[in-house]
């Protein structure tokens, strides 16, 4: 029977398998050169495994010691094994040339590290499906033995550092008692593999996506147009590598191949300033993997009797196998220029959200006042709406349109809605982390982030400062004039217990941080499409727009939505994620609400005016100011994060000492705390 003491062997056994090889003397039984290529295949694969095997004692140690490379090591000894018996050697050897025979190599030259597919999409459910599912043994491609054979994290740096001698041997090897037919096979397959990525290449760079994005470049002036013949030229015969008009073709050929990256660099520049598309993108970024896989192959066929050059390709081979299993790897790559231009347009909103003066400081304090006394009136409209006995559906439109009307009108009456600025104010503050390693650089982000402390500290202290005394005077007002409040006791004292700090707001708070900045990500995405699509002049010269209200209030629409369309987008999904968030979530069986410390204060006041003078006598009361202050605190630190962890991918710092940043501003507060309330004169 079996039993849990099987079921752990069985495990351990599986762990184990991961990183398992055989014996030297399995290994040494090899398969005829005749025999299936699933069990040839096998028999080079667990040669990988053999050389990259360790003992348990050593699996902690670093991969390259003062010796070398322990693969190395194990490779010469393997080879002096073979020495000795040279049956065994020659079987190995005519193993060899079968496997290189009866495998295709143009798909590992051509397609290993580069994308497959025409879009972006299709190629992130191609890695995923090559992510589950190993390509099978007897497929007769060499791909598959570098995706099953090369796993290991070093196995390219073992390659790479491949001495001369451990080159020479593994050259005699290969061609131990060959006859001389099939000798330049391998070369052979690297010309055709660089006609064929040079196809793909003009493919794309002719097509519609990029050629419309170049410059005063089009048709036979394209460098991708010209890549073709040139490559044939120099192709179809051996390298004259001391002839001078063969020199001077692949000087030409050279020069070639630098426009075609710069024509990249040209559409990366045009989707900078007209918008980021993500197809195009991803078809750039597969165009300049072909490009550079093109100058090494071309290299290696050139140099032939340099044997490190194909060292040094099998190494780059075994990299971009590894890398195309990678789909973390694939969306950075795409989506890198994308967020970059969603970061630079948040940090220009952003700025104005910082407040660096007294005067600014009292700006933001009067626009927050503003807010507050927007956000109260969001409040008793919620009440109204809850309080209609609508089906859910045509509640939740409501409260959707409740709450982007409100936060429309905050925007454009020039006021201020606490929380809603970190999402905006963290992209400002990660342009300034490019200098911080410069004691001046590091001066001024602390400066800035002093700044941006103190203005959350403003926008939070003006909007409960006017939210509160307008939610208790309204209600006073519903009071005096209907005689009875808008909430019953039941229902106020369940508003105290939805703050409490032991209920869950905390992580309620959390969650809205997160909706707060998705807003800001729909916001940078929907103003993107809007550059991209050239929305602004579709209105400006809309045939019937112009002849209904002319050609001047056409312009200055188009302006108009090219100016706010990322406000209004971030305004408006952000009512709709406060209320279809949730209710998305609850279909899935996850309970969570919403926690803004502003609406969050308003109700906390409409409840407490509700129960009168006996609030005060209650723990929920006191429980609740301090849980609302709570909900501040997380909704400001989680948008926050997210956004500033954003800006700082897009700006590719990887090297960025974040403890010093920490450090840095703890002492600024130690050594002058009234600056985090008060921004000096």
């Amino acid at each position: 029977m079996f039993g849990f003491k099987d079921f752990r062997r069985l495990w351990a056994r599986w762990k184990e398998s991961r990183d398992a090889s055989q014996a030297l003397d399995t290994l040494l039984l090899v398969p005829n050169d005749t025999a299936d290529l699933a069990d040839r295949n096998r028999w080079i694969i667990e040669l990988a495994y053999w050389l990259r095997r360790t003992e348990k004692s050593s699996k902690n140690k670093p991969a390259t010691t003062v010796e070398g490379h322990p693969e190395h090591a194990r490779l010469r000894s393997f080879l002096k094994i073979l020495d000795q018996r040279p049956d065994v050697k020659l079987k190995i050897a005519k193993l060899i040339r079968s496997v290189l025979r009866d495998n295709d190599a143009l798909s590992l030259l051509c397609d290993t590290g580069v994308a497959t597919k025409p879009s972006f999409w299709g190629e992130m459910t191609e890695r995923l499906r090559n992510h589950l599912i190993s390509p099978p043994l007897n497929k007769p491609e060499l791909t598959v033995l570098f995706a099953l054979g090369f796993v290991g994290p070093h196995d390219a740096s073992w390659v790479h550092d491949l001495d001369d001698d451990l080159l020479r041997s593994l050259h005699d090897l290969t061609h131990y008692q060959e006859d001389n037919s099939g000798t330049d096979t391998m070369f052979k397959d690297m010309a055709e593999a660089i006609m064929i990525l040079i196809s793909y290449i003009s493919s794309a760079g002719l097509s519609y996506s990029v050629r419309s994005r170049l410059r005063g470049v089009s048709g036979q002036d394209s460098p991708f147009y010209r890549l073709g013949k040139l490559a044939e030229d120099i192709l179809k015969a051996e390298p004259r590598l001391n002839d001078s008009g063969y020199q001077a073709k692949l000087k030409e050929f050279q020069d070639v191949l630098n426009a075609c990256y710069i024509a990249c660099d040209d559409v990366y520049a045009h989707l900078d300033e007209n918008g980021v598309s993500v197809e195009t993108v991803f078809q750039v970024e597969t165009m300049r993997l072909r490009l550079s896989r093109v100058e090494k192959l071309l290299e290696a066929w050139l140099h032939r009797d340099q044997t490190q050059l194909l060292a040094k390709l099998t190494a780059d081979l075994i990299l971009t196998v590894q890398g195309h299993r990678s789909i973390k790897r694939l969306a950075e790559q795409t989506f890198a220029l994308l967020s970059r231009k969603m970061v630079e347009r948040s940090a220009e909103t952003g700025d104005h959200y910082i407040a660096g003066s007294r005067k600014e400081y009292f700006s933001m304090l009067k626009k927050s006042l503003g807010g507050g006394a927007i956000i109260s009136g969001t409040v008793y409209l919620k009440f109204l709406i809850t309080n209609l006995g609508l089906v859910r559906f045509f509640e939740n439109i409501l409260l959707t349109a409740n709450y982007a009307i409100s936060f429309l009108l905050i925007q454009f009456a020039n006021f201020t809605l606490a929380t809603k600025q970190p999402a905006m104010t963290a992209p400002a503050l990660a342009q300034l982390l490019d200098d911080v390693k410069t004691k001046e650089g590091l001066d001024r982000f602390v400066d800035r982030a002093m700044a941006l402390m103190r203005s959350q500290a403003a926008s939070i202290f003006g909007n409960l400062a006017m939210v509160v005394p307008v939610v208790i005077a309204i209600q006073i007002g519903i009071i005096l004039l209907l005689g009875h409040p808008t909430m019953n006791p039941s229902k106020a004292a369940y508003v105290f217990h939805t703050v409490s700090p032991f209920s869950a707001a905390f992580l309620f708070a959390a969650f809205t941080g997160v909706l707060l900045w998705l807003s800001s990500v729909i916001a940078g995405l929907i103003d993107n499409w809007f550059v991209l699509h050239r929305i602004q002049d579709v209105i400006r010269y809309n045939r019937r727009i112009t002849m209904v209200f002319g050609d001047i209030r056409a312009a200055r629409w188009g302006q108009w939505w090219r100016d706010n369309i990322s406000i209004v987008a971030a305004n408006v999904s952000l009512g709709f994620l406060l209320i279809y968030g949730p209710t998305f979530l609850g279909f899935l069986g996850i309970g969570m609400e919403i926690r803004h410390i502003t609406l969050s204060a308003g109700q906390f006041a409409a409840a407490a005016t509700a129960l009168g003078w006996k609030t005060f006598l209650m723990s929920g009361f006191w429980l609740g100011i301090f849980g609302v202050l709570l909900i501040g605190l997380f909704n400001v630190l989680v948008s926050f994060s997210l956004a500033f962890n954003m800006a700082l991918r897009s700006r590719d710092l990887p090297t960025l000492d974040r403890r010093r940043l920490y450090v840095a501003v703890r002492r600024r507060i130690k050594s002058d705390f009234k600056s985090l309330l008060l921004p000096p004169k």
